[in-house]
């Protein structure tokens, strides 16, 4: 099993449908879990799944994902998963554009050799090398080999097979290759738990993760309790991170995108530049539509 895939050179798009082996994609939060299977056409094999929960029951998750896996027999299916960003991190070392292989393997040797001498708890990692112009930028993911482990045991448990864990930061960042958005590109994907605001150009990634309760902010919303304040917190900490790294446009994701007045109030106060849509599917399954159109492990 390949654990947090190496991705070559970050060269693709090499995403196919065609003659592809279909892969389930799962993505798991601390709240929710979410199904998709994509056909050759691009189009859902069964209705997307997704199963919000009151906390962060493991137990709950894997009952609800066994429960969808023998309505749709899916038992024995090959799964492609994300990360969550918050159980990961990823660390980017520049050198010269010159660089020869050979100093290059060592210097991530010792990079990789360095981190996890820091660390005390056992960690997964994997790693992957960007090109540009004026320097070459090896991009590390490290992982808490707990939370590898957890995930895929649910997997396992469920009835199905994992064979790819991909983080989710890559992840966003994929869709934006896929779609050949313009370099750099800023995106804020916003979900339930938490929110990532990233910026992506062919040397470099960056990444902040902000931890805003989105479902907690709804339900407020919903009962008329005071969430205003909420939505003007969130509002002002992305605000920052765009001034501090220089960021002048912004696309928007996730699961906001299904909530007219919160994404009026986002275009109202932020700089975006445009709306980024999971295919013909609802926002929610974002992350899942990108897994499920990124090339397929060999």
């Amino acid at each position: 099993m390949k654990l947090l895939e190496r991705i070559r050179t970050l060269s693709f798009p090499s995403f196919k449908f065609k003659g592809a082996k279909n892969y389930l994609a799962l993505q798991v939060g601390k709240r929710f879990i979410r199904l998709l299977e994509l056909g050759e056409d691009g189009k859902s094999i069964f209705r997307p799944q997704e199963t919000i929960f009151e906390d962060g029951d493991e137990n709950k998750k894997l009952s609800a994902l066994k429960k969808i896996v023998a309505e749709y027999g899916l038992q024995g299916h090959r799964v492609i998963a994300s990360l969550p960003a918050t159980d990961g991190i990823l660390k980017l070392y520049k050198y010269p554009s010159k660089i020869s292989q050979k100093d290059l393997d060592s210097a991530i040797e010792w990079i990789i050799k360095r981190e996890l001498s820091q660390i005390k708890e056992e960690t997964t990692y994997d790693y992957f090398i960007l090109r540009g112009e004026d320097a070459t930028s090896v991009a590390l993911v490290l992982a808490r080999a707990e939370s590898v482990n957890r995930l895929t045991n649910l997997i396992s448990s469920a009835g199905l097979k994992p064979e790819i864990i991909d983080y989710e930061v890559l992840a966003i960042v994929n869709y934006g290759i896929y779609h050949k958005l313009a370099l750099p590109f800023s995106i804020l994907y916003i979900d339930y738990d938490y929110s990532i605001l990233l910026t992506y150009n062919s040397s470099n990634i960056s990444y902040s993760v902000i931890n805003w309760d989105y479902l907690g902010y709804i339900k407020k919303a919903e009962s008329h309790s005071a969430s205003e304040e909420l939505l003007e917190n969130f509002i002002a900490e992305v605000r920052n991170l765009i001034v501090i790294n220089d960021i002048f446009n912004v696309y928007i994701a996730g699961v906001a995108l299904d909530n007219e007045s919160f994404l009026d109030y986002i275009l109202e106060n932020l700089p975006i530049l445009g709306l980024l849509d999971a295919g013909e599917l609802p926002p929610n399954y974002f992350v899942p539509y990108i897994l499920s159109l990124r090339e397929r492990a060999k």
